[in-house]
């Protein structure tokens, strides 16, 4: 089903499988020349922010998020608006969608499986959830994914339970571990049960993190108040409503003083 009425360059299998599975596995939408960029960029950065006191951490202190990353990087808006991605976006959530947030997860030696969730503000929503898609994810590997180093565990088709999971629901007996090349990206229905898995290797695992939202949703992130001076100053129409800005409510009206 077409829930957004966009989606040119989107054939009928993908869209099926986003109707039905809740998900698109795309290979080879970053180059390595791109995955070895940005992977240097995330763990610098991630580096910096511990070493400053700002760090984000999770799991124990065994994983990371860079948030902010429109501020923190003109290579980084390339993401927003990439040819192959954006249609999927499109279909799911309708062509006036905006950016919820772009950040990283690292995942480190030693980090144990996340929680099984639905993406927020679904997850805060009431059952039955509802049943067209309100928020999608996307993640962009920086790494191989495998079921050793913190693949995504996800249960496909789960978005079409609209319900949450429950202490008593998982581990799913349908539940996959994701294995994909870097430079992929994994993109999915919000509502898809779905978790960080645990990394058992030597090595961080790290991926990019596009979540996008239906623009009548508030964002995670507040991006018409908080971005820097140059991301507003370079910003294209296509940015500027990503950024949500073509959707914030009206100010007061502005009259002309009556006359006496």
């Amino acid at each position: 089903m077409d829930w957004g009425g966009g989606a040119i360059g989107l054939s009928a299998e993908q869209k099926q499988r986003l109707d039905t599975e809740g998900f698109l596995l795309l290979g080879g939408v970053l180059t390595d020349d791109e995955v070895g960029h940005y992977r240097r960029r995330v763990l610098a950065l991630a580096e910096q922010e511990r070493a400053d006191g700002t760090a984000v951490q999770h799991t124990d202190e065994r994983g990371q998020h860079v948030r902010w990353l429109v501020n923190k990087g003109e290579e980084f808006e390339r993401l927003l608006t990439h040819p192959t991605v954006t249609p999927v976006f499109e279909y799911l959530l309708g062509d006036d969608y905006t950016l919820s947030t772009l950040t990283s997860n690292i995942i480190s030696p030693g980090a144990a499986d996340g929680g099984c969730h639905v993406d927020g503000p679904v997850g805060a929503m009431p059952e039955p959830l509802p049943e067209q898609p309100m928020v999608v994810n996307s993640l962009w590997l920086l790494d191989d994914f495998t079921p050793e180093n913190g693949g995504t565990r996800f249960v496909p088709g789960s978005h079409l339970r609209r319900r949450k999971p429950t202490a008593e629901s998982v581990p799913d007996p349908e539940e996959q571990r994701l294995s994909a090349r870097k430079g992929s990206v994994f993109i999915f229905n919000g509502a898809m049960w779905h978790a960080a898995g645990a990394n058992a290797t030597n090595d961080p695992r790290c991926c990019l993190i596009c979540f996008c939202c239906r623009s009548f949703l508030k964002p995670m992130f507040d991006f018409a108040n908080h971005l820097d001076d140059d991301v507003r100053e370079r910003m294209t129409p296509q940015l500027r409503r990503l950024y949500g800005l073509d959707s914030q409510p009206r100010g007061p009206d502005v009259l002309a003083p009556r006359g006496d």
